[in-house]
């Protein structure tokens, strides 16, 4: 039976060991097979991934950005710095490409944090996802799959969803192609994102306010226990190949 358990952890604003946390609340629970969901605002924050917007020099495009979409300029800036590219934007807003995941300014947060500062994603989700696994099969001797997630906003629907930013010993990607469905039929294009499924429903548990509940263990899933590694570009497929992007006409040439 699969089952998802919440941890609570009091409110971080600085600097922390990430893993040896996850490992006092959460540690003695383990077992092998299990999968840790962990916020990526939470892995950012235990890496000091905190910037202080009156530190930030905007430059000439973040100010014209900024005009455009009447944001802060200084904002601006860290997004274009933390993105791989813009797309456009709308008030408040910059469409942004980040490590392969369209998100709104580049996965950047504001929430939850003090104000005049802004939660970055961790540098490198997937060597995170790793450390902390590495960690827990030091510690406790489980072998176990760690995701790191984050909300997202989806082409049309209201309200987020979780989506895996990176992932370690977890097959986050099941390719389904060369399968029968139930009539007969090979699938040929169709995969599982495993791990974006696990975020969301570690969203549920999660929240988005005031939850305080950046760790969701989950128990009893089967069959995606692999020693592999995935980054946000393997989540990925590029805009050319994007049945969103491709039919609004967007490539990587659009790239603002």
């Amino acid at each position: 039976m699969l089952t998802l358990n919440p941890v609570r952890v009091s409110a971080k604003s600085s600097r922390f060991d990430v893993a040896d946390l996850i490992d006092k609340k959460v540690g003695a629970r383990l077992r092998d097979g299990d999968v840790l969901v962990v916020s990526s605002k939470f892995v950012a924050v235990g890496e000091g991934r905190i910037v202080r917007l009156s530190t930030v020099n905007a430059g000439e495009k973040a100010r014209a950005l900024g005009s455009k979409y009447r944001m802060d300029p200084k904002l601006c800036e860290v997004v274009i710095r933390e993105s791989d590219g813009i797309l456009g934007g709308i008030p408040g807003f910059l469409l942004a490409i980040k490590d392969g995941l369209l998100t709104p300014n580049a996965g950047i947060d504001k929430s939850n944090v003090r104000h005049g500062t802004v939660v970055l994603y961790p540098r490198r989700p997937q060597a995170s996802a790793r450390r902390i696994r590495e960690a827990i099969r030091y510690a406790r001797g489980a072998s176990v799959g760690v995701v790191i997630c984050d909300s997202r906003l989806s082409p049309t629907r209201r309200g987020t969803t979780g989506v895996a930013v990176a992932s370690s010993g977890v097959e986050a990607v099941l390719d389904m192609r060369g399968r029968m469905d139930l009539f007969g039929n090979v699938l040929k294009v169709t995969s599982q994102a495993v791990a974006d499924d696990l975020s969301s429903a570690a969203e549920l548990l999660m929240g988005e306010s005031d939850e305080a509940t950046p760790i969701v263990l989950v128990r009893g899933l089967r069959g995606v226990h692999k020693d592999r590694e995935y980054d946000g570009r393997k989540f990925s497929i590029s805009m050319d190949e994007d049945v969103y992007l491709r039919s609004l006409g967007y490539s990587p040439r659009a790239y603002a």
